[in-house]
């Protein structure tokens, strides 16, 4: 189960209520994908996101509100305003592989980060998927800058797998931002008469004049994906803080997700993604835009497929079997990795130490090289200095490919104590008078 979610936040920060967990599907999604447009680009606060705080406010305060659920922040990454985040449930950490974050510039001929595009690509279970965060060219007269950015992106923006070395050779591949198209009929389709039609629940003569459809009806942009029509109302323009279209704009479906699957990519496996919902927000009020989401089940392969295909690397490799450690001393980690899997180790493999309680795999407190060689049969240790773990409280360990785009195996927290001190007994002493 993999969920989406987009929302342009217009430089504004999260209001102090604003509970972007309640956009969560029920049950909790095993993948959750959350792209933000125009978070605050400002040089000051990208200083004060980057070197104090680490995180820009909305991916903070996702990071925390999602903790709760269980998911826990694996990447992230920041082109200006556009950001784009990955959390995933606990149990399927251990099975992502191929994790790559891309961005392509469309501001100014491509030289500014203003517009553009910002991506994540990973597998897991075996299938590869590449989810994309975009912000394109705004205003109702732009809708060609639009259809070229789109363009621009699907033949520039590139990974280093070459199996998947195109954002369409994935398997999965998910679209979602302001994508900015506005509707047509300019002289017809006043402020006043789209707003009768949202006030009657009248949005099919407005997604007939809906840019982004024609578009891909055409096939001069989004063609390859599928978008089944909102049914939800215009998500732009809005009076910050209420449900009221605001007149400066017409109101539009800016914000949008849509998807493709290559269903033919296995002759074992037909690939398959079923659309659960496509929804709109309109209880988070804290910008001019209402917030989107859509829930998705994907097909990948089972474990005893997966097994009777011999795919590398499916399963975890590495297994970590230390209990507890203790805070301002060394300690020795053990983990193991079976003799015929070894093969799939290399020299500058790292484990990462995280506090449990950050729920993040951005933010490791320590890190070692993965030694190269066992201390016998497939046992491996690690020793961990006296600074690592100076303050009790719960830990995970994380082991990382080389290039840290595979996670090999991941611990259960583990705690970090202060070691039980045995009072000296003593005899006190006295003096003779």
């Amino acid at each position: 189960n993999l969920q989406l979610i987009t929302y342009n936040v217009g430089a504004f920060s999260p209001g102090a209520k604003t509970d972007l967990a309640s956009m969560l599907s029920d049950p909790v999604p095993d993948l959750v994908l959350i792209g933000f447009q125009e978070v605050n680009s400002a040089p000051s606060a990208v200083v004060m996101d980057t070197l104090l705080e680490g995180e820009d406010p909305w991916t903070k305060r996702t990071r925390d509100q999602f903790a709760a659920r269980g998911l826990i922040k694996i990447r992230s990454i920041r082109l200006m305003g556009l950001v784009l985040t990955l959390f995933c449930l606990e149990k399927h950490i251990p099975y992502l592989r191929g994790l790559e974050t891309q961005y392509t510039r469309l501001g100014l001929n491509g030289y500014w980060g203003n517009k553009g595009t910002v991506s994540v690509r990973f597998k897991v279970y075996g299938v590869s998927v590449c989810v994309l965060n975009s912000h394109l060219a705004a205003h109702d007269q732009y809708n060609q800058a639009r259809i070229e950015g789109y363009n621009n992106v699907v033949g520039s923006h590139l990974f280093t797998d070459p199996e998947t070395e195109m954002i369409f050779y994935h398997d999965y591949v998910f679209w979602l931002g302001d994508l900015n198209f506005r509707l047509d009929q300019e002289d017809t389709l006043t402020f006043a008469q789209i707003n009768l039609h949202i006030d009657k629940k009248e949005l099919k003569p407005l997604l007939e004049a809906d840019q982004l459809t024609a578009a891909r009806t055409a096939g001069v942009a989004f063609s390859e994906l599928q978008e089944t029509a909102p049914a939800f109302p215009p998500t732009f323009k809005f009076k910050v803080g209420t449900t009221v279209h605001d007149p400066k704009r017409r109101p539009a479906w800016t914000d949008r997700i849509l998807f493709k699957a290559n269903t033919g990519n296995y002759d074992s496996l037909k690939l398959s993604v079923n659309q659960e919902n496509y929804l709109s927000h309109p209880h988070i009020l804290d910008s001019d835009h209402i917030p989107v989401s859509s829930a998705f089940t994907l097909q990948a392969f089972s474990n005893s497929l997966a097994s009777s295909l011999n795919l590398p690397v499916f399963q975890p490799i590495v297994t970590f079997h230390t209990d507890e450690v203790y805070s301002g001393e060394d300690n020795l980690v053990v983990y193991t990795v079976p003799v015929k899997e070894r093969r799939y180790l290399k020299s500058w493999d790292w484990v990462g130490v995280y506090r449990a309680d950050t729920h993040s795999l951005q933010d490791h407190v320590a890190f070692l090289w993965a030694p190269s060689n066992p201390v016998r049969d497939n046992v491996y240790e690690l020793y961990f200095d006296e600074s690592v773990f100076l303050r009790p409280g719960n830990y995970r360990f994380v082991y990382y490919s080389s290039e840290s785009k595979d996670i090999l195996g991941i611990s259960k927290p583990v705690p970090a104590r202060l070691r039980d001190l045995v009072p000296e007994v003593g005899v006190e002493a006295t003096e003779e008078l």
